[in-house]
């Protein structure tokens, strides 16, 4: 499973700090349309996925593939925001990443609920979202694709903060300790 980053092995996007969100927004009002065009994961990850096949077949709804060489791309991509410091693609089937169901939910996280998996399966960027690491720096994903989502969409002058809306993506990017660290990195950047 990805780790958590060190903090010290970032740099940290102003606009991360500085963003808005307005006071109903909240990433447990998702509606799923990050996840329509799929995600980049560590092949680490993939084969955890992979070795939970059974888990995840189960947790699908009919018209999904059941077919394991259908979820991912068999292309391997460079990416040193990875662990591995390589990628893979999950797959994209009728504008949908092929782990969200007709319900619009993860059936990887749905799969690990229900088996009670010590490690999840939903893979790191997604439940990392709308906070992800682009190039080495930590920031929110493009502001076109989080665009009128109630969920990540950020707002001018809006009264909540990255650590309001995103608290619980944040500890998974960063884990405790390296939120202590990005708030006080807030703090300063205010004063």
């Amino acid at each position: 499973m990805t780790r958590p980053f060190r903090l010290s092995e970032l740099r940290v996007a102003p606009s991360l700090l500085e963003e808005r969100f307005a006071a109903d927004c909240h990433t447990r009002r998702c509606v799923g349309r990050c996840c329509r065009s799929g995600v980049w994961l560590d092949p680490e990850d993939r084969d955890r996925v992979l070795a939970h096949a059974d888990l995840v077949r189960a947790a699908m709804d009919p018209g999904q593939p059941r077919n394991p060489r259908q979820w991912f791309s068999t292309r391997t991509t460079v990416d040193p925001d990875f662990p591995s410091g390589r990628a893979v693609h999950t797959r994209v089937r009728n504008g949908r990443c092929v782990f969200l169901n007709g319900g619009g939910r993860c059936v990887l996280q749905k799969a690990s609920s229900e088996a009670k998996l010590a490690v999840p399966l939903k893979l790191f960027f997604c439940t990392a979202f709308p906070v992800t690491i682009d190039d080495g720096v930590l920031t929110l994903d493009d502001k076109d694709f989080r665009a009128g989502q109630p969920c990540c969409d950020s707002t001018e002058g809006g009264p909540l903060s990255v650590f309001d809306v995103c608290g619980m993506e944040l500890r998974h990017v960063l884990g405790g300790a390296g939120v202590s660290v990005l708030r006080r990195l807030a703090r300063r950047r205010r004063a």
